[in-house]
């Protein structure tokens, strides 16, 4: 009994924090770009190839979620303005991607949702 407790005050968080990315990001998103932006949430500057390893996903994937995650979307349309790619300052070949103010807000709203 306690275990199905806890499991159902689990899926509550979460289901907490999905509502808190469903918000911020204006509806319907694959739930791939949520992994993307948590990835970058726990590992804050660091490349595209290492997110997409960490993702388990290829370099061109990983790059068109953090396209749409930043402020231009691939179509060319407002992107949701969660990330920011700055220039990897050891190498003008690479990128990396910070969280915004309002990427910022959302991790600590999806943070909350989850104590």
């Amino acid at each position: 009994m306690a275990r199905e407790a806890n499991a159902s005050l689990g899926l509550k968080k979460m289901d907490r924090a999905l509502t808190a990315w469903r918000q911020a990001t204006s509806g319907a998103t694959p739930v791939q770009l949520f992994h993307t932006f948590v990835l970058v949430c726990l590992n804050e500057g660091i490349g595209v190839q290492a997110l997409a390893d960490k993702a388990g996903a290829s370099k061109g994937t990983m790059s068109r979620h953090l396209l749409d995650l930043s402020s231009t979307l691939r179509n060319g349309e407002e992107g949701y303005g969660l990330l920011s790619r700055i220039q990897d300052p050891t190498s003008l070949r690479n990128v990396q991607y910070v969280l915004t103010n309002k990427g910022k807000l959302l991790k600590n709203q999806i943070e909350d949702a989850l104590e």
